[in-house]
């Protein structure tokens, strides 16, 4: 009989033994089942987060090529997919074709603008035919074969077309010598030359984006009739200028005892800083770093507030 319950006893103890490794393993492989799939949905959170990204990057850089002109819609689906990207050639478009890009509104909209052509300086011999007819260079362009033949007929469209008023209105650098040859041009319509004129050297940003100006100074000492002249054709100049201040001195010449008026003015002109495109690489993490730290600051505000709750108790 006693070795009958040793017997009994002892299988007992081994069937607990195989069931506490099977409950073991079990155990173990839900653990690693779970562990495993934790990092399986996080894996294809960050791949889907990764893939929505550069979709969204694809689609702005299709967006961005339509809206300046590069590549046409040929399906008409508002977007460029990338077999109309990959068979995109731009010189090969003609400008007129693609309305409502940028090439289109600088090239034909802004080139054949009666209001600028009125403004802009009297065209050179070069910008008409025999028959004294100008020439469309933007017509030229879209049908350039070759790179020269496009350099060409780019280089004439600024200058023939009504474009040719913007650089005078707004240059693309800053230009001192340009700035004076204009201002000299100005007094010079009004009949004599400046007493002082001179740029200054404290370039500074305006409140318009990409617009900067240059300081300049003026002195005018002339008859009444002369100073306004001056001051009516800076007025009516295609370059801007701004008077930030001015001091007017009435007097008269005491030769003749005519009327005098003095100007000494500051002011400054205006010039289209430079531009550049950048890319813009974006890192895509699987955990947002604002978050993250907002967590830290939270963990770190609670710790200082258990120990300073400590402290009260201690005291």
């Amino acid at each position: 009989m006693a070795a009958k319950a040793v017997g009994k006893r002892f299988r007992i103890s081994k069937l607990q033994q195989q069931m506490m490794l099977a409950v073991l393993g079990a155990s173990l492989v839900l653990g690693v089942s779970i562990v495993f799939s934790i990092h399986l949905i996080k894996h294809m959170g960050f791949n889907a987060k990764v893939i929505s990204s550069r979709n969204e990057a694809i689609e702005n850089y299709g967006l961005a090529i339509k809206n300046v002109g590069i590549c046409k819609d040929k399906d008409g689906d508002g977007k460029i997919s990338d077999k109309e990207l990959k068979d995109c050639n731009p010189q090969a478009i003609d400008v007129t074709s693609i309305p409502g890009t940028l090439r289109y509104n600088v090239m034909v909209n802004m080139a054949k603008n009666t209001d600028l052509e009125s403004v802009g300086r009297n065209s050179q011999k070069q910008c008409y035919d025999d028959n004294h007819k100008r020439i469309d260079f933007t017509a030229a362009y879209s049908k350039s074969t070759t790179d020269d033949e496009r350099s060409y007929n780019l280089k004439m469209m600024k200058m023939c077309s009504a474009l040719r008023a913007i650089p005078d209105a707004l240059p693309a650098q800053k230009n001192d010598e340009a700035l004076l040859a204009s201002l000299n041009q100005i007094f010079l319509l009004s009949g004599f030359e400046p007493e002082q004129l001179a740029p200054g050297t404290n370039y500074k940003q305006s409140k318009v984006i990409g617009v900067s100006t240059i300081p300049i100074a003026l002195t005018v000492k002339r008859s009444e009739a002369e100073t306004m002249s001056i001051i009516s054709n800076i007025e009516r100049s295609i370059r801007a200028f701004s008077i930030g201040s001015a001091q007017i001195k009435w007097g008269s010449n005491a030769n003749d005892g005519s009327s005098k008026l003095d100007l000494l003015a500051q002011g400054v002109a205006y010039y289209s800083a430079e531009t550049n495109v950048q890319e813009k690489m974006e890192v895509v993490r699987a955990k947002d770093d604002k978050k993250k730290k907002s967590g830290a600051s939270s963990t770190k505000k609670t710790n200082d507030s258990a120990n300073k709750t400590s402290n009260e108790t201690k005291k």
